[in-house]
């Protein structure tokens, strides 16, 4: 399948949309936004969120595209709370069932990286992963990610953990 990876441009708010609510029903573990609430979010909150990721300094939003739809993406901040380092805190990952296994998760993960570390200068980037989603962790694993030992309670079901993964700069 071929795919362009590109940052998201700032009216691409609908197509964006789209593939988040897709996300949020196909995975409703893999993200702490939730379907329904998404689903009634006005169209200005979409466009506010799609400007944020395609033209601030400290927040990118990557998709990859194939025929003109978006089929994966994934976003990167820089972490305000960290006060050790210059820490990136990546989020949203996601490629639509169809496209899954032919790269797009790896291309539009490695975009983000590449936007931490050259872009804004993070020593290291860190997500969350559920910790019922071993797949998910494997693939991170695979790019470089590992555990870091902390885990918080997932917000929408504090019965279930997300192990905090790190991945330091390239040297």
């Amino acid at each position: 399948m071929e795919f362009v990876v590109r940052r998201i441009e700032a009216d691409e708010w609908e197509p964006f949309r789209r593939l988040r609510l897709e996300a949020l029903k196909d995975s409703p573990l893999a993200f702490v936004e939730q379907y329904k609430e998404s689903l009634d979010e006005p169209e200005e909150f979409w466009r506010n969120r799609v400007h944020r990721g395609a033209t601030d300094e400290d927040r990118a939003t990557y998709v990859a595209v194939h025929d003109g739809r978006f089929i994966g993406k994934a976003s990167c901040f820089v972490d305000p709370e960290i006060t050790i380092g210059r820490a990136a805190h990546m989020f949203g990952v996601y490629v639509t069932p169809i496209a899954r296994g032919t790269g797009v998760a790896e291309a539009v993960v490695r975009a983000a990286l590449r936007w931490a570390y050259e872009e804004v200068g993070a020593d290291r980037v860190r997500l969350f992963v559920m910790e019922t989603n071993e797949r998910a962790a494997a693939f991170y694993r695979r790019l470089g990610f590992e555990r870091t030992g902390h885990t918080m309670a997932y917000p929408p079901e504090p019965t279930y953990q997300e192990h905090e993964m790190q991945r330091r700069a390239p040297l």
